[in-house]
């Protein structure tokens, strides 16, 4: 796997100016291929670094005050997939100096209770598969005018896709930080606009999407991913109701208007009922978008289906509007 040239950042101490993503360093090495997502820089907060599997008998998280980064990046998953993206981030940590705090993948991190424990980057500029993803932390002593640092990297193989988001703390002595946010202050947080309060054993089911015609395609460009209004189903099925025809029909002259569009056609659903019963369900909704958009012209090539259930709501599943805005069908641009 071939890596961005700026080790150097793992070995020193990186002072970023206030500039734009792309013109500022990253502060861990990247692969080559992957394209940031997100960077938050706050020259004081406050971060929770992960540093034992979550639901063991030791704390999982630490309390870090500083200088914190938040970076995010997306990129082919490619021969080495996730294990290979590890390896490097391992070897280099290491190389500089860093001494491993926690090193897991999956359920050996605590499964779900990671997933949902860890601070995120919102998506998609960050996204994890629950049963694919991969954990680093690490400390760097200070020394010589240089704090002490601590570095998170957590990796995901989700939507076809390598996921990655790195955090790196400089340590301050800091007082009274506000309290950690599931997502960093400056980064779009997901809308949670729009939907249609239904009960879960209604007839049929809507995405409550919040996009509809002419601004679809600029929501999609702008944003990366966007729900599709008017989709209905079968309850607990995948069979989509003759009221989704409109829906469908805008969708392909959108995909059949924009031939260098390729889309990930991804299903979501509520938390009523099993993780796995749900994802599948999800991805059988997509598929049927899929093959439904197939039907009316579109290249079988262009689309892919994905289902992750109940992983990125976009409202509280506490109550049933909430719930209503987390059933949808979104399209992600690849």
């Amino acid at each position: 796997m071939v890596w961005h040239a700026r080790i150097g950042a793992l070995a020193t101490s990186v002072v970023l100016g206030a500039g734009s993503a792309a013109a500022d360093p990253p502060v861990l090495p990247v692969p080559e291929g992957a394209a940031l997502t997100a960077r938050v820089e706050r020259q004081a907060d406050r971060y929770d670094i992960p540093v034992a599997p979550f639901g063991g008998a030791a704390e999982p998280t630490r309390m870090l005050n500083g200088h914190v980064i938040w970076e995010g990046y997306r990129m082919p998953a490619g021969e080495d997939g996730l294990a290979g993206v590890m390896a490097a981030y391992r070897e280099l940590l290491r190389a500089g100096g860093w001494e491993i705090l926690l090193d897991c993948t999956g359920a050996a991190c605590g499964g779900l209770d990671f997933r949902f424990g860890v601070a995120l980057l919102p998506p998609p500029q960050m996204v994890v598969d629950a049963a694919a993803f991969a954990q680093l932390s690490a400390r760097r002593p200070g020394g010589q005018g240089a704090p002490v640092a601590w570095a998170s990297v957590l990796a995901s193989r989700a939507l076809g896709r390598i996921h990655i988001q790195t955090v790196r703390v400089e340590a301050a002595a800091v007082a009274a930080l506000p309290a950690p946010l599931e997502v960093p202050p400056e980064a779009p947080a997901p809308e949670v606009t729009g939907g249609t309060e239904l009960p879960h054993d209604a007839a049929a089911e809507t995405g409550g999407g919040d996009a509809a015609g002419g601004d679809l395609l600029a929501r999609l460009t702008a944003d990366g991913h966007v729900p599709v209004e008017g989709l209905s189903f079968d309850t607990g099925g995948a069979r989509l109701g003759a009221a989704s025809a409109p829906a469908l029909d805008g969708l392909a002259r959108l995909l059949d208007a924009n031939p260098a569009l390729e889309v990930l056609i991804v299903g979501h659903s509520d938390n009523e009922g099993s993780l796995a019963t749900n994802r599948a369900l999800s991805k059988r909704r997509a598929e049927a978008v899929r093959q439904a958009l197939i039907a009316r012209g579109v290249a079988a090539g262009r689309m892919e289906a994905a289902g992750i259930g109940f992983l990125a709501p976009r409202a509280s599943n506490a109550t049933p509007e909430g719930r209503a805005r987390n059933r949808r069908v979104e399209i992600v641009l690849r």
